[in-house]
């Protein structure tokens, strides 16, 4: 992989993700929890495929109230739904999205039955499972200063990134929401398709390293799981 000079149809969350499935217990510590709720660790289920996962996106969803179980990129989509999850989340993860067909399947089998959320890859994985397409950026995003416009509420988040695709909001179809968008090129930072209750984010909510600004995203997918509980 140090040896290769492009990162175009290499399937790089193979090397990466967990070998079997197992639980997350560990929160953020006391001093980073300025927005979570403190409910009960099992009011929700989340089943969290990793692809490169960063674990502090596990610690902010364990510090708002989640059981979390963290599965392989390979793990079939009807292991997922036999255990009744909330909701699922897809994880950020390395390298070229179109590389790794297998979980875009998955993903398209979980839509629609589960609230879920996806961050980086997860966000790009959603947008090709959707219908849309992802394209090789000509210059990746790299760093935690990048501005993000949230056009729900027009406010401005400091995000930190590290991706070099990007979703095509032009190749999403009707009903799909482009939530964020990087003012630095205009390119799609999230997406929203409330139907299928689907949410995303292309850059790093977890805030560590990196702004705290967006933290509120995982508070998002707890109203998320919540309101689908309360409509069943």
């Amino acid at each position: 992989m140090s040896r290769s000079w492009d990162i175009v149809g290499i399937d790089l969350i193979s090397g990466v993700t967990c070998n079997a499935p197992y639980e997350w217990v560990d929160e953020t510590k006391s001093e980073w929890d300025f927005n979570s709720d403190g409910r009960d660790r099992d009011t929700y289920r989340v089943i969290a495929y990793d692809f490169g996962i960063k674990h502090n996106i596990l610690r902010r969803l364990a510090s708002y109230g989640c059981k979390i179980t963290v599965v392989p990129s390979t793990w079939p989509a009807a292991e997922t739904l036999k255990l009744k999850p909330d909701g699922v989340l897809f994880s950020n993860g390395p390298g070229d999205p179109s590389a790794v067909p297998y979980a875009v399947e998955t993903v398209k089998e979980i839509l629609g039955k589960v609230p879920v959320f996806g961050i980086g890859m997860g966000h790009q994985l959603l947008g090709q499972a959707l219908g849309g397409k992802t394209f090789k950026m000509k210059f990746g995003h790299h760093g935690g200063n990048h501005p993000v416009r949230n056009l729900r509420n027009r406010r401005v988040e400091i995000s930190a990134q590290n991706h070099n695709y990007a979703v095509d909001p032009a190749s999403l179809p009707e009903g799909v929401e482009v939530t964020h968008v990087n003012l630095n090129d205009g390119s799609c930072a999230g997406l929203a398709y409330p139907a299928l209750s689907i949410m995303s984010l292309q850059y790093h909510p977890e805030a560590s390293p990196g702004p705290h600004d967006s933290d509120c995203a995982f508070r998002e997918f707890i109203e998320l799981m919540e309101s689908t509980k309360q409509a069943a």
